[in-house]
């Protein structure tokens, strides 16, 4: 098992400029086709307006999202260049979280830039919880140097957690150390520690894993699991990604969306 075609979702921002290049050194690192899509959203008119919006104003927006494409392709070119990497340039005119929603589903894996949930577009939360592909969120602060060599698993037996870590095997097969922590774990649920029984799995796959279980004291398991992997100096973090609909939203759970907007590291999530 492995990633043979990465998605990172390509904007003319920092962000952008951080995902492109953990994304390249996941490509390298995969010999993995990398492709980073640029969504370019359609006209605002609104619904009571239709047939009454000046035509400049529909031309202004386009030549807009055409000037923020130009800005995106270049951070790609130079992502490209600085990381020895080719890329597959693909601009599409669409909705933005339906569109990267759909490309999603034909990767392995999909690489997003972090956003606060001020800033939402919804992107995030489309692609995780309904793509079926395992994302990478990268955080917009610092520089990410590696990727996978020290990975935290964040354990709670779940379904989402379990597909989290299978859809992260190709990382954990190749990293130095692996830690699988659970917070909180009831007492009685395991006959020995907990986390014994998937780190055996995990050894049967080749992960040099081992178990270790904290207690949140009062911090909540999200600023456990942060706190946890800044003590280990974690270069990722692996869990489920977990939400729900409500009102025809999409809606992070409290550590999803703790995490999420927390996180310093490469944090791999799926649903």
């Amino acid at each position: 098992m492995s990633y043979k075609e990465i998605l990172v979702c390509a904007d003319a921002n920092k962000v952008a400029e951080s995902c492109l290049d953990t994304a390249c050194k996941l490509a390298a690192k995969f010999d993995a086709h990398l492709v980073a899509l640029h969504v370019l959203p359609l006209p605002v008119i609104p619904t009571d307006a239709i047939g009454a919006v000046p035509v400049e104003l529909i031309e202004w927006q386009q030549e807009y999202s055409r000037k923020q494409s130009d800005a995106a392709k270049r951070e790609v070119d130079l992502a490209a260049q600085r990381n020895g990497c080719p890329i597959e340039w693909r601009a599409v005119e669409g909705d933005i979280a339906e569109t990267a929603l759909l490309h999603s589903r034909y990767a392995d894996l999909v690489v997003l830039g972090q956003t606060g949930a001020e800033v939402s577009t919804g992107l995030a939360e489309s692609v995780l919880m309904g793509s079926g592909r395992p994302v990478l969120m990268v955080p917009h602060d610092g520089k990410v140097r590696s990727v996978g060599e020290r990975v935290l698993i964040a354990w709670n037996r779940s379904r989402e957690a379990t597909r989290a870590v299978h859809d992260a095997l190709p990382l954990l097969t190749g990293a130095k150390k692996v830690t699988v922590m659970e917070v909180d774990p009831s007492r009685g649920r395991d006959r020995h520690f907990p986390g014994a029984d998937i780190v055996r799995h995990l050894t049967r796959h080749g992960v040099n894993a081992e178990a270790s279980a904290t207690t949140a004291d009062g911090i909540g398991a999200a600023n456990a699991i942060l706190s946890r992997a800044a003590d280990l100096d974690i270069d990722c973090l692996v869990m489920g990604g977990y939400g729900h609909s409500r009102l025809g939203e999409l809606v992070f759970g409290g550590v999803t969306r703790t995490i999420m907007d927390s996180m310093t590291i490469p944090t791999l999530m799926s649903h």
